[in-house]
């Protein structure tokens, strides 16, 4: 399939690797086709979401990218309570 508009911009955000990680968990629950697809779209959204509205401010957008940061954070916590679990049974089994 031909692109019709080729992608020829970057958009370079650092992340942890904790951060990444709860994004790239969310990215595969959406069945997103790689992580730079579900971050775009996730971003084109809440820009379309402004125009709609009558064109949120950047201000508006801005809170919109922090509560996604928030979420992410979260979800990166959760990911590392998991692991520190998986870690404890691990040492259980060995006891």
């Amino acid at each position: 399939m031909a692109v019709l508009k080729p992608r020829n911009r970057i958009f370079l955000i650092r992340l942890t690797q904790e951060e990444y990680d709860a994004l790239r968990a969310v990215s595969v629950d959406r069945g997103a086709r790689n992580l730079s697809d579900f971050a775009r779209s996730m971003l084109l959204t809440a820009v379309e979401r402004s125009k709609s509205v009558g064109g949120e401010s950047l201000a508006e957008v801005s809170q919109t990218l922090l509560c996604l940061q928030e979420v992410v954070g979260r979800m990166a916590e959760r990911i590392e309570e998991m692991s520190q679990t998986k870690a404890a049974l691990r040492e259980a089994k060995k006891a």
